[in-house]
């Protein structure tokens, strides 16, 4: 990693003699574009730079804090934020970062002094407001929660946010009617958030409504199959509802989705036991104890399992383990008992169980309940994760708030989305070449492009050459090589200007976030060999993403000609772009990539009518083009041609683009 800094420090260096204001600005700006596309870990080295350089500024130690945050160095984020404050105090967004930094820390008065510091100067900041009513709920003051988004909604009575959090302290608050009040409100101002059919579907499983929850569930799993916890809750309604292979499947996924989710493997582990599969059962919570040895809960659970299964040993080790903990209770020492007769020990079994009896006998004299709890007990009840009676040990755990919202984020809410499009979807992303691709199982990722080929079978590049459009985050190892190409690829250019080293050099550049250097290699590759559409497909490509990153700015351009003048920059880049692959349907006619790109573009551009023809041509030329399939309904939709646009996103589905189905439904229902 020191290499790394250095070679950022050289870099720097090579701008020029000192350290102008324009140079450290473009580093700062490199540093916020790998910080928007979530590499994180290499926006905190170039903000070192800055730092390093202009230690007064307080941006570098802004953005390195929202950094760190993501990486959840919570301390590392407050003092970061201190340190930006200390620089400019008037910086609202820096104390609503530390506020969250302070929540995520369980130090909820300080963060309650940020926000109601930033609402000094900004009054009327929803998101501060918000983050306040979140402090008290989860300082597990829901009185003052309620009151606190109350306030928020009163001010902002279109701000879902506002009604599903203080729908969840209502909920927290034993209040079901007031709690599905604010749910079923947060639906009716966005009925395509996954996380209000979530939340609804709590409430109603509280108030025993089993098939109305698992409606709910249903309907939010559709729209975000990947979320973890939504499986866990909705396995847990199916177990009410006696679908025990249901529940099984649901546990499944959640392994699926998140091999080390520890509550999915407890809660197999407890079905798994109940069905009588046993030695699946004790597998199970080996995974639990691999993931934390001190889960007692689990700890238990297991040396019951050992028991039954004739593994005395073991079962007497983890009881053991167990009562060093929970001495008092009972049920311990007639499991070991049980053990101990199975291993020969008689005479330490009898002494268990007279234990055993005595503690139960003096229970019941103490409480005269025993009979009723024994006749609870035969219930299906669910724990929360915090709940740590050992009392409650053959109860399956419930995704609660602390699982699912304790660590708060501080990301950009517009990220990733299209904002031409008046409803909540992600449009399938350009194409692009890199040497890292992600690979999805759900689709065909590897696409034949015999110019690709030709290129990796030559081995003029240092690695291999991919076309996708899903990247992988790179690795610190990764960065470092990077950074070493470039210097040496600088050294070659020097000697030899050959178009494969400046597009290998550009390809280098884009890995490490520098978009300005990265374009004006691949100008110079154009320059070398004009009859190159590669450096025409990623020359555009990265114009996007750096337009892309520009936009997510714009709610910081104060005055209306500034506003104007953007919208002019992003005319001429958005001409610019179709240019550039113009150039590339032209040199490449047979590329369905280069006609998908230019229809996402004009997409952009609300020209969709010319976008629907590009994305035609896209799959005339690749039948299975699933992504092509699946913007073209999308605008099919836009434009009112709903049959057509189903029809499509049907296509789509059907070649792996599992989301097109929840869209379909949505339109299904309109």
């Amino acid at each position: 990693m020191r290499h790394l800094a250095l070679f950022i420090l050289l870099t720097i260096l090579s701008f020029g003699n000192g350290y102008s204001q324009l140079n450290t600005n473009r580093i700062l700006a490199i540093g916020q574009n790998a910080l928007y596309f979530e590499d994180y870990v290499l926006s905190i080295q170039y903000f070192n730079q800055v730092i390093r350089v202009k230690p007064h500024l307080a941006d570098p130690y802004f953005l390195r804090a929202v950094a760190k945050i993501n990486l959840e160095d919570y301390q590392g984020s407050e003092d970061d934020c201190t340190l930006a404050l200390e620089r400019n105090p008037f910086m609202i967004n820096a104390y609503e970062c530390r506020g969250i930094a302070r929540i995520n820390q369980k130090k909820y008065t300080e963060a309650q002094e940020d926000f109601a510091q930033g609402l000094k100067f900004d009054p009327g900041n929803r998101r501060l407001m918000l983050y306040s009513g979140i402090a008290f709920m989860q300082e597990e003051n829901y009185g003052k929660a309620i009151e606190t988004l109350s306030s928020t909604i009163q001010k902002n009575p279109k701000f879902v946010d506002a009604y599903l959090n203080r729908g969840q302290a209502y909920l927290a608050n034993k209040d079901t009617t007031a709690s599905l009040a604010d749910f079923e409100k947060a639906l009716s101002l966005d009925k395509y958030r996954a996380d209000c059919y979530a939340a609804r579907g709590i409430v109603r499983y509280t108030r025993g409504e089993y098939k109305a929850a698992l409606d709910d569930y249903n309907e939010a799993i559709r729209m975000k199959p990947d979320r973890p916890g939504y499986y866990i809750n909705r396995g847990l309604i199916r177990y009410h509802l006696n679908d025990l292979k249901g529940t099984l499947n649901d546990y499944d996924n959640v392994i699926q989705l998140d091999p080390n989710n520890s509550m999915a493997y407890y809660n197999r582990g407890l079905l798994r036991n109940e069905i009588g599969d046993k030695n699946r059962a004790l597998e199970d919570f080996d995974r639990v104890l691999e993931f934390n040895p001190d889960d007692y809960i689990a700890l238990y659970n297991r040396a019951l399992i050992e028991t039954e299964l004739g593994e005395s040993n073991r079962a007497i080790a983890d009881i053991n383990k167990v009562l060093k903990e929970y001495p008092d209770f009972y049920p311990l020492y007639y499991c070991r008992a049980e053990a101990k007769e199975k291993k020969g020990d008689k005479k330490g079994a009898q002494l268990d169980y007279n234990q055993a009896m005595l503690m139960e006998r003096d229970r019941w004299k103490q409480q005269g309940q025993h009979q009723e709890e024994k006749e609870k007990g035969k219930e299906k009840k669910t724990r929360t994760k915090s709940d740590k009676s050992i009392k409650n040990f053959n109860r399956l755990v419930i995704a609660d708030k602390e699982d699912e919202e304790r660590r708060i984020s501080f990301k950009s809410e517009t990220r990733g989305k299209v904002q031409n499009i008046n409803f909540n979807i992600d449009i399938e992303p350009l194409f692009h070449l890199s040497y890292y691709i992600k690979d999805n199982e759900m689709k065909k990722t590897n696409y034949f492009v015999q110019e690709i080929t030709e290129i990796n079978a030559k081995r003029q590049l240092p690695k291999k050459i991919q076309i996708g459009n899903h990247d992988t985050q790179l690795s610190k190892e990764q960065i470092v090589e990077h950074f070493h190409a470039i210097e040496e690829k600088t050294m070659s250019i020097e000697k030899n200007s050959h178009y494969i080293l400046y597009l290998s050099r550009a390809i280098d550049f884009e890995m490490i976030q520098d978009y300005q250097s990265a374009i004006e290699d691949y100008g110079k590759a154009i320059d070398a060999n004009p009859s190159s559409w590669i450096a025409y497909f990623n020359r555009a490509n990265i114009r996007h993403k750096k337009m892309e990153y520009e936009a997510s700015l714009e709610d910081e351009i104060k005055s209306e000609k500034e506003k104007e003048l953007s919208q002019s920059s992003s005319q001429l880049i958005y001409g610019l772009m179709l240019n550039d692959y113009d150039q590339v349907t032209t040199l490449a006619p047979r590329l369905p990539f280069g006609w998908y790109n230019k229809a996402n573009i004009l997409s952009e551009q609300k020209d969709f009518r010319n976008a629907m023809a590009n994305y035609t041509k896209a799959i005339e030329l690749d039948k299975d083009f699933a992504e092509a399939y699946f913007n073209r309904g999308l605008v099919h939709i836009l434009v009112g041609e709903s049959r057509e646009g189903i029809a499509d996103l049907s296509k789509a589905g059907e070649l792996g683009i599992y989301s097109a189905y929840n869209i379909i439904k949505r339109y299904n229902k309109e």
